[in-house]
């Protein structure tokens, strides 16, 4: 297993380590339910076990690696409960914050929302799911955080890289990519035309319809299955 550290330098730092192992998380690189030996990870990352240890640590906290005592960690399992559940803790906060960004709406946050969906739209064109992935983060990130809210942006974040989790079942359904770019695109004009209660109801039409959708995919893959299977056996 090799991760890409987007560094020239050698990895010393649990922070490392910690984007790292996330990074390859949402992009699928590591997959759901896959062990996560402390003796691979090292060699992938050129590190000591220590910083590592640490990181998955962390990673657990956020809620997308399992540690369990005395037979080590792994990526948590996608399953369509916790589909569910994220999505229901994720629409509250990212209607509450979009509120606030169609209040407070700039230029300049425009043009870089604008800018991360037209990267995402490349991405995906040229079939680089882990650069639309980024991007498709980038847009809605920056539209939150121009909320001006902290503590909103803190709990929104956490649920957010749950949520991208499960977005590799759809990357390639081109239907599915069109309809998100005209919904992303809604949302954005209700925030450039400071119209919160259009940001608000644009913003939850396409989160409801991105769960539909992704539950249905999970269905068709049976993901709840390997859920299962996954669960029973040790990492």
């Amino acid at each position: 297993m090799s991760l890409d550290i987007n560094t020239p330098e050698r990895v010393t730092t649990t922070s490392q380590a910690y984007n790292a192992v996330l990074t390859a998380i949402l992009d699928g690189s590591l997959k759901s339910g896959q062990s996560l030996s402390l003796k691979g990870l090292s060699d992938s990352l050129g590190m000591s076990a220590m910083p590592i240890r640490e990181a998955l640590r962390q990673l657990e906290g956020i809620g997308v690696v399992e540690i369990i005592p005395h037979r080590g960690a792994r990526v948590r399992p996608l399953s369509l409960d916790d589909l569910v559940d994220t999505y229901d803790a994720r629409i509250p906060l990212e209607r509450a914050l979009i509120r606030r960004t169609a209040a407070r709406m700039d230029d300049a946050t425009a043009a870089r929302a604008r800018a991360a969906l037209d990267r995402q739209a490349d991405a995906l064109a040229t079939g680089n799911f882990a650069a639309a992935r980024s991007a498709h983060e980038d847009f809605h990130l920056t539209l939150y955080r121009a909320a001006e809210s902290p503590w909103l942006f803190r709990l929104c974040k956490q649920v957010w890289l749950n949520s991208e989790r499960y977005q590799a079942l759809t990357m390639t359904e081109y239907a599915h990519v069109h309809e998100r770019r005209l919904e992303h695109q809604a949302i954005l004009e209700a925030c450039q035309s400071h119209e919160p209660d259009k940001a608000e109801k644009a913003l939850e039409r396409h989160l409801t319809r991105t769960v539909t959708f992704l539950s249905s995919a999970m269905a068709n893959e049976h993901v709840e299955v390997e859920h299962r299977t996954l669960t029973s056996r040790a990492p």
